[in-house]
């Protein structure tokens, strides 16, 4: 069936087949027939409307966790300015474990006055060099991709209640 039954004490069922006259004699008195199947879960009924009013439930920190994390790994473009022009760097958390290795030797280099030694590195546009003074540029703009998204998520997950609605680009960078 496309449609149901309402009472205020027993609020909405729905059955799976038209229910034969005795079943309907032991509803409850001031039943309502023809109130349309939910859309989902996330549904009320309200019997003034004969509708289904979107109810979603509030968000967890964990939900927050992930969208942050989704957000996060979505990664960025930065312009080198020159020849190789604009590249898209990945952020997924592997990505972000072989950003550590080019880190360490980059700033190893750096330590021992060697700023323009150049490491091969591949982003999601393809392969080319950088210095490791120019990969800490690269790390600055990480930053200033990354942060924001967790101050957003530290915000979102102090929130009380979090709201349904926290993956919505509003509450994001």
């Amino acid at each position: 069936m496309n449609t149901g039954f309402y009472h205020p004490s027993r609020g909405v069922w729905i059955p799976t087949s038209e229910p034969s006259r005795e079943i309907l004699a032991n509803y409850p008195t001031g039943y309502v027939s023809g109130v349309p199947a939910p859309p989902d879960a996330d549904y009320d009924y309200d019997p003034g409307s004969n509708s289904w009013v979107h109810n979603p439930p509030d968000g967890t920190v964990e939900d927050v966790t992930v969208e942050r994390n989704r957000r996060l790994a979505a990664g960025f473009a930065y312009d080198f300015g020159d020849a190789r022009g604009v590249h898209n760097f990945a952020t997924t958390v592997s990505d972000m474990n072989g950003w550590d290795e080019v880190t360490k030797g980059a700033q190893a280099a750096i330590n021992l006055g060697a700023g323009s030694t150049s490491f091969s590195i591949v982003t999601e546009t393809g392969p080319i060099s950088v210095t490791a003074i120019e990969w800490q540029e690269i790390l600055v703009a990480a930053t200033t991709f990354r942060q924001p998204i967790w101050a957003a998520s530290f915000t979102l997950q102090a929130m009380d209640p979090i709201p349904p609605d926290f993956a919505d680009n509003s509450h994001w960078p």
